[in-house]
Protein backbone atom coordinates (compact mmCIF):
# COMPACT_ATOMS: atom_id res chain seq x y z
CA UNK A 1 0.00 0.00 0.00
CA UNK A 2 3.03 2.56 1.18
CA UNK A 3 4.62 1.49 -2.59
CA UNK A 4 1.10 2.57 -4.25
CA UNK A 5 0.91 6.18 -2.59
CA UNK A 6 4.48 6.63 -3.19
CA UNK A 7 3.82 5.52 -6.41
CA UNK A 8 0.47 7.97 -6.92
CA UNK A 9 2.66 10.63 -5.19
CA UNK A 10 4.89 10.37 -8.05
CA UNK A 11 2.63 10.31 -10.89
CA UNK A 12 0.94 13.13 -9.87
CA UNK A 13 4.84 15.28 -9.33
CA UNK A 14 5.33 13.90 -13.32
CA UNK A 15 1.76 15.49 -14.24
CA UNK A 16 2.32 18.70 -12.24
CA UNK A 17 5.22 19.31 -13.81
CA UNK A 18 4.14 18.05 -16.96
CA UNK A 19 1.03 20.72 -16.41
CA UNK A 20 3.82 23.64 -14.97
CA UNK A 21 5.59 23.11 -18.85
CA UNK A 22 2.78 23.15 -21.06
CA UNK A 23 1.01 26.13 -19.44
CA UNK A 24 4.96 27.91 -19.59
CA UNK A 25 4.44 26.76 -23.48
CA UNK A 26 1.06 28.27 -23.66
CA UNK A 27 1.99 31.08 -22.48
CA UNK A 28 4.94 31.68 -24.72
CA UNK A 29 2.48 30.13 -27.54
CA UNK A 30 0.19 32.77 -26.85
CA UNK A 31 2.84 35.83 -26.37
CA UNK A 32 4.17 34.34 -30.01
CA UNK A 33 0.85 34.63 -31.51
CA UNK A 34 0.06 37.91 -30.21
CA UNK A 35 3.33 39.42 -31.62
CA UNK A 36 3.15 37.69 -34.98
CA UNK A 37 -0.32 39.63 -35.08
CA UNK A 38 0.93 42.38 -34.71
CA UNK A 39 4.02 41.72 -37.36
CA UNK A 40 1.16 40.96 -39.77
CA UNK A 41 -0.80 43.76 -39.13
CA UNK A 42 2.15 45.79 -40.04
CA UNK A 43 3.39 43.83 -43.29
CA UNK A 44 -0.72 44.25 -44.65
CA UNK A 45 -0.39 48.12 -43.58
CA UNK A 46 2.26 48.77 -45.56
CA UNK A 47 0.91 46.53 -48.14
CA UNK A 48 -2.18 48.64 -48.42
CA UNK A 49 -0.18 51.49 -48.83
CA UNK A 50 1.95 50.17 -51.50
CA UNK A 51 -0.90 49.04 -53.49
CA UNK A 52 -2.50 52.78 -52.39
CA UNK A 53 1.02 54.10 -53.88
CA UNK A 54 0.76 51.72 -57.22
CA UNK A 55 -3.27 52.80 -57.84
CA UNK A 56 -2.04 56.34 -57.73
CA UNK A 57 0.86 55.64 -60.21
CA UNK A 58 -1.25 53.88 -62.56
CA UNK A 59 -4.37 56.76 -62.74
CA UNK A 60 -1.02 59.39 -62.79
CA UNK A 61 -0.04 57.07 -66.25
CA UNK A 62 -3.61 57.09 -67.42
CA UNK A 63 -3.52 60.80 -67.04
CA UNK A 64 -0.54 61.50 -68.66
CA UNK A 65 -1.63 59.16 -71.45
CA UNK A 66 -4.85 61.29 -72.37
CA UNK A 67 -2.88 64.40 -71.61
CA UNK A 68 -0.04 63.15 -74.79
CA UNK A 69 -3.31 61.99 -77.02
CA UNK A 70 -5.29 65.80 -76.69
CA UNK A 71 -1.71 67.51 -77.05
CA UNK A 72 -1.50 65.75 -80.22
CA UNK A 73 -4.61 66.18 -81.39
CA UNK A 74 -4.48 70.03 -80.68
CA UNK A 75 -1.05 69.67 -82.74
CA UNK A 76 -2.87 68.31 -85.50
CA UNK A 77 -5.40 70.99 -85.43
CA UNK A 78 -3.19 73.47 -85.03
CA UNK A 79 -0.94 72.07 -88.11
CA UNK A 80 -4.12 72.05 -90.29
CA UNK A 81 -5.04 75.69 -89.39
CA UNK A 82 -1.01 76.71 -90.64
CA UNK A 83 -1.64 74.83 -93.69
CA UNK A 84 -5.36 76.59 -94.35
CA UNK A 85 -3.33 80.14 -93.28
CA UNK A 86 -0.61 79.01 -96.04
CA UNK A 87 -3.14 78.56 -98.77
CA UNK A 88 -4.77 81.52 -98.03
CA UNK A 89 -1.93 83.81 -97.90
CA UNK A 90 -1.06 82.07 -101.09
CA UNK A 91 -4.12 82.75 -102.79
CA UNK A 92 -4.16 86.30 -101.56
CA UNK A 93 -0.76 87.00 -102.76
CA UNK A 94 -2.08 85.59 -106.43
Amino acid sequence: SHKQVSALNEQVERIRTDYIRAEKEWKAAEINLALQAAQHEKVVSNLRNEIETLQEASRLEETVAELRERNEEMEELLRAKCLEIEENDDRFIE
